[in-house]
Order: C-alpha cells, then structure tokens, then sequence
C-alpha cells in the first residue's frame, strides 16, 4: 500500500537485473498490527496501534501519524473531538519527516490519549463505534478499530503522538511471553461449511489457565476478529479491521474453557461491493492485567477467497522453496464450445530468498496453462489466444495471494471434441533477481495440482425442439 495502485512495491520493468535492493518505505503488506490500551490516573486513556515488519526486509516508516478518523463524527448531539496533535497549544510544531527503520520483526507504535471522565461535570462525552489510523504507511491503506471495549468514551481533546520504536506495553507482552499459561484460542472449524456473502459461521475455542481474559456480562470472553487484505487492491482502499465480536455464541465448558461461534460476515463483506477479495481472518481475545488492556491468544490464520461474490476453496499446489500456484475450477462437466473459467492464484507463503516475476495485473496473466489429454499427453495451443501487454518486474512479498481470473479459450486452448481433459496452471518466478534473463537455476518451476473435468457434447435440448422428456442427469452439473 502506497501511493502506486499496486499494494507492492513496483521495482523495474522486463529488463531489470540483479542489485542490491535498496531500503524501501514499508509497504502496508509488511506490516502486522495489534492494539493496546492503558488506564492511567485522572481518568487519562492512551489507546496504542502497533506495527510490527513481518516481511524478511529491512524497510522503513515515517514518524508523521497521518489521519485520525472515529464514527460517529460529530456525535449524535453535534459534539466534535478536537484532536491535537503532539499537544493542543498554539505553537505545537507542524508534520515531521523523520524516519524510523524496521528490521525484520521490529515494531513501532502510536498512541491517542484521552479522558475518560469530564472534568468537573462540565464538558460533554462522545462514544465511538469505531475508529481508523488513515495513510499510515500507504496512500490508500488505513487500521479500523470496532470496539465497545477498547473504544471508551472520549471526555477531552484527544492528543495523538508520532510513531515512536518499540511496541507499546512491551514491558507486559515480554512478562507473559515465557509463561505457559498464556491464554490459547484455537480454530474449531467445521471444513464442510460453504460460506456466502451473509453468512460465515466460525467456530473458536478458548484456553485461559490463569484467568487473564476479560470477561463480559455472561461470563464469556471478549472475542476480537482480524481481517487483513490479503490481496492487491488495483487501486482501491486496503484495509486491516479489528471487530470485537458482538453476536457470539458462547458454551462455557469450564471455567477456564469456552467455545465460541461467531458469523464473521459483517467483518468481511462490510463495504466490500466488488465480490472479490484474498482475505486473512484471525481471533483473539482481550485480556486485562492492572489496567493495561492486550488482545491475546491469537489464532493462525485463517484464508478465504471470494471471486464473483462467492467463496471458493484454493487448490495449492506443492509448495517450491516456499512459492506456491492454486488452480480450481468451478465445476468438473462442460458443454462443448463453452469457455471455461479458471481461477488461479499466485502467493510466496515464505521463501527464503526475494522473489520477482511478472506483475500479473499490468495486462500480463503472470501464470501460464498446460492442458493434457485422457492419457496425459499435451495438447498444443490454437492460435489467436493468450494474453499479453506491457508488464513489469514485480516484487512479490510473503503472504500475499495474488488471484488471476482467465479463461482456458484466453490462454489459447479450445477444445473442439468431448473427452476428459487435465489441466495445470504453472508459474516461473526468479529468486535473488529481476526478470530479465536469469540462469535456469535462479527461476522456480511452480506448478499445480493437475484437475481434471470432462466436455460433452451439447446436451441441452434446443427451444424449437423441447419436449416433456426427462433431461440427462449430466445437466444437474451444469
């Protein structure tokens, strides 16, 4: 995220050779988030966004906070939030350029202080829904925050600081880190569910040896679900969403554990009206220990893709020293002549070196098609297909899937017989380098699994000649 389109760093074009790669801004798919909060004396509150570099680069942020934005804006009774930054005198300094750099898994974080209480009775209380950290890293990147519990009524001006080193509460996170009884959440999902738009049932359960979680009115945990982007956007907003669960089901089982059903529909689909999107969904839990507020226990995390408005399932192939091509289709039976869509998704899950291949969203596919006969035997592309265009070099960082929607007729196969045909996406990144010309040995053959689907011939019956027969059951396929 940032002030390209593209949620990556764009490096070069086709002829970029291998060099030293230099320090670069650190892109919003660099950056793993969580929020902390303190209750200090006089009723002040400081709420604290961390940003820690998951990527295996060197990178760095600006100090400057960007934007400050809270719903609902002003409150219901016209109140404002004056927000100050730095301090609220007259003569506070303006933005800073300074810089902090990031090693691999080190943190910054920035903090909002306010009062929770008005002063002697007299000034008025506004009560958040929500609040976002807005063009932190990237132009069209922004944190949102929906908390009840973390989001407390806001009685003063609100003071916003830079982005300093260091993650906020360290000293709390590091006395817990050697403990074994941290809490644990785990995934329970049931991996039969299809999930929709309006609909995706999730299942945790809830570990709390030592009684550190905040428990609401039932007794229940407060659950919080994460929603990372975890795909580029093409010029839209990308968005990391903290939602502290509201409408969970909750089975005490003892007083140490629970387990939790939640619909995850709101936080995935909410504002989202293009139907499609690469998602990372994780839960965690808050806990509070002598007025310092964490959200603990989290889960791995959880991928869902959406393509068309409904989700589907990522068929991965073997992964190859960390890279990894997905081919799935939507159904295994097709009518003769009939084009067939494939969904194909490209991610680096973790390799060791930098990876560069094509940009697949700058008219380039990025990934190729071989398609087999019944007995495996490779048939050649026709004529006239393929899609082509001015690419560029890109840098693809680890956990970022990036889907290719194409057409078997698009990359140049159309089968003109019925039979049983396989098909294979494939994908040829380089490793230390551009994508240029590279020794065979630095790029990556990639490949997934193959699947397989048959075409018929055309058994719908045609409108002039409809009868009251019974159709063939192969249509209930189609």
């Amino acid at each position: 995220m940032r002030l390209f389109w593209m949620p990556v760093v764009l490096l070069a074009s086709v002829t970029l050779l291998a060099q030293p790669l230099p320090v670069q801004p650190c892109p919003f798919d660099a950056l793993d988030s969580t929020f902390q909060a303190i209750d200090g004396p006089d009723h002040n509150y400081t709420l604290a966004l961390n940003l820690r570099n998951i990527s295996g680069e060197t990178c760095w942020m600006g100090t400057y906070p960007g934007g400050t934005g809270m719903a609902p804006d002003p409150a219901p009774d016209s109140t404002w939030v004056k927000i100050c930054y730095r301090s609220c005198d007259q003569d506070e300094q303006g933005a800073s350029d300074a810089r902090i750099t990031l090693a691999p898994g080190e943190w910054v974080h920035q903090t909002r202080r306010w009062k929770t209480s008005p002063a002697g009775g007299t000034a008025k209380c506004v009560s958040l829904t929500d609040m976002n950290w807005d063009k932190t890293v990237d132009f069209n990147s922004s944190y949102w925050l929906f908390s009840r519990s973390l989001l407390k009524p806001i009685c003063s001006p609100m003071w916003t600081s830079d982005y300093s080193p260091g993650q906020f509460l360290m000293d709390t996170v590091v006395s817990l880190a050697p403990s074994s009884r941290v809490p644990a959440l785990k995934w329970a999902n049931d991996e039969g569910t299809s999930y929709t738009r309006e609909h995706i049932p999730l299942r945790v359960t809830v570990e709390d040896p030592s009684h550190l979680l905040s428990l609401d009115e039932r007794s229940c945990p407060r659950l919080f679900v994460r929603v990372r982007d975890a795909t580029p956007s093409q010029g839209m907003s990308r968005t990391t969403r903290v939602d502290e669960v509201r409408d969970v089901t909750c089975k005490i089982e003892s007083a140490k554990r629970f387990t939790m059903d939640l619909d995850a529909s709101y936080a995935l689909t909410r504002k989202n009206d293009a139907g499609k999107g690469e998602y990372t969904v994780e839960a965690s839990a808050l806990a509070e220990i002598k007025g310092r507020h964490l959200l603990v226990g989290v889960t791995s995390g959880l991928r869902l893709s959406m393509v068309d408005g409904k989700f589907i399932r990522r068929n991965w192939g073997p992964p190859v020293e960390g890279v990894a091509v997905s081919l799935s289709l939507d159904k295994d039976l097709y009518d003769l002549g009939n084009d067939i869509p494939l969904h194909i998704a490209l991610e680096n899950f973790s390799s060791p070196a930098v990876i560069f291949a094509m940009d697949p969203y700058m008219d380039w596919p990025g990934a190729g098609v071989e398609l087999q006969d019944a007995n495996g035997n490779p048939i050649q592309p026709a004529g006239g297909g393929g899609v082509g265009g001015h690419g560029f070099c890109h840098h693809f960082l680890p956990g970022l899937v990036f889907p290719v929607e194409v057409t078997l007729g698009q990359m140049g196969f159309r089968p003109d017989h019925p039979g049983t045909y396989k098909v294979i996406a494939t994908w040829n990144p380089s490793r230390n380098g551009g994508c240029g010309w590279r020794a065979p040995a630095d790029h990556l053959a990639v490949r997934s699994f193959p699947v397989t689907f048959r075409i018929v011939a055309n058994s719908a019956p045609k409108p002039e000649s409809a009868s009251p027969r019974a159709v063939d059951g192969n249509n209930e396929h189609q």
